[in-house]
């Protein structure tokens, strides 16, 4: 038996498989380009590993995509037949594998965290727990799957910095800004380039409406997250959240096109990016040109995907305002998911993702009183559709906009209120709050 680099008991040929196994773990908390060719690297020593065939599987649910879905599915299969063998850990991965790959993500949820009650020092299963609670809403359980852990973990465990930096963005998402800052700085001087740990400081930033500082941490640790993989855009992302705060519109545009915009990119995190980047900026008064053409060119062909509904309200955002048809198909094809599909997703897609995604086509369309009436009654619980604070931010800024052109003054007013109690200084809420009516 074989052990990896924290101890826990792995399944495999070689200690040529185990060390190229831990390398692509590495690579997968460190967001790194390489992990795929590490993940090859494992294949070329050990064919039969079952971790690496759960590895795969995982790999291809990560990118949230309908054809890998299918991918990953044949995935676990492969790690089922090598299964016989393998430790209960290692089982009750490929059953996670199983269960994820099908759609069942709250069952691989409950999986990974069973793994972790045995095996805390498992970072495959911690950083997937992590991301599935993040996909969740569960803010709670984003941020306690790491903290309930860290008794195993030392600064001498492999890796130690990389679950500081979960830990970092799960304080900030439940709103413990100093226990953030305080988590993420440790992450990054444990391990410098620890793109998520930067990037949960950055949050930290946004959240308290501080750009100025933001700005100055993301350029300063900038060394340590562009050579990150399609994450990277996402780093430049917050920058230019940042950057739309202090008004620098034409910066702005600039930094999308040249360190933003990828052409070649089909990763759904840059299509969420680029939507959510636009619209923020036409609802700056700001005229984003056809960059709406080029970014629905690539959502097109993800109108049948309907793999996280977080996902489909962002296509259904760049697909409207690219005109044509295309936003209505993404709507029937997400009802549709909706009538014929059982898995988790689907759920939240019926109650939450197609009625949101309904409301943003409307928004486009300009029947601003179907906004307010969509989006009003479920904005508290549109956390359950996943993504960030910040990410869902635009959700809000949407509704307070719908309000005003609806006329809706009171509604308005209530909103730009309760804005301005979390973000006093923000020019853009105390503008809304003027053009409703509430004195400075």
């Amino acid at each position: 038996m074989f052990h990896d680099c924290r101890g826990l008991e792995i399944t495999a040929a070689s200690d040529v498989a185990v060390a190229a196994f831990d390398k692509t773990i590495i690579s997968y908390l460190g967001i790194q380009p390489d992990a795929g060719p590490n993940l090859k690297a494992i294949f070329e020593a050990d064919p039969d590993m079952v971790m690496a065939h759960v590895l795969k599987s995982y790999f291809f649910m990560l990118m949230a995509t309908r054809p890998l879905q299918d991918r990953s599915q044949k995935a676990a299969a492969d790690a089922r037949l090598r299964a016989d063998g393998a430790t209960a850990r290692e089982q009750l991965h490929v059953d996670a594998a199983e269960h994820w790959s099908h759609g069942r993500k709250r069952a691989a949820i409950a999986l990974w965290e069973a793994i972790l009650v045995a095996n805390p020092l498992d970072a495959l299963a911690l950083r997937l727990a992590h991301h599935g609670h993040f996909y969740e809403g569960d803010g709670q359980n984003l941020r306690d799957t790491i903290t309930r852990r860290m008794f195993a973990w030392t600064p001498d465990t492999p890796g130690y910095g990389y679950v500081k930096g979960m830990q970092a963005f799960g304080y900030e998402e439940t709103h413990n800004y100093e226990g953030a800052l305080k988590a993420g700085h440790e992450a990054v001087e444990c391990i410098p380039e620890n793109p998520w740990a930067i990037h949960a400081v950055a949050h930290v930033h946004e959240m308290r409406d501080e750009p100025d500082t933001g700005i100055a941490w993301i350029q300063k640790n900038q060394p340590n997250w562009i050579a990150a993989n399609n994450f990277r855009y996402h780093l430049w992302w917050h920058r230019m959240l940042m950057h739309v705060d202090r008004a620098e519109y034409d910066l702005v545009l600039k930094h999308y096109d040249e360190d933003i915009w990828d052409p070649e990119s089909d990763e759904y995190l840059d299509h969420v990016n680029n939507a959510a980047l636009l619209q923020r900026l036409e609802l700056h008064g700001q005229d984003v040109g056809e960059r709406w053409d080029a970014l629905a060119d690539k959502c097109r062909g993800h109108k049948t995907d309907q793999s996280l509904a977080f996902i489909d309200v962002h296509h259904a955002i760049s697909l409207s305002a690219a005109g044509g048809d295309d936003a209505k198909e993404l709507l029937a094809s997400m009802n549709n998911y909706v009538e014929n599909s059982g898995d988790d997703n689907a759920r939240s897609t019926e109650t939450l993702g197609l009625p949101l995604a309904e409301a943003l086509v409307a928004y486009r369309e300009g029947d601003y009183d179907f906004v307010v009436d969509t989006m009003l009654p479920i904005r508290y619980e549109l956390h359950r559709i996943g993504g960030s604070h910040a990410q869902r931010d635009l959700f809000s800024m949407v509704l307070i906009d719908a309000t005003l052109k609806s006329g809706r003054t009171n509604v308005a007013k209530m909103l730009t209120s309760e804005r301005l109690g979390r973000l006093p200084q923000n020019a853009w809420s105390l503008a809304k709050a003027s053009a409703a009516g509430i004195e400075g």
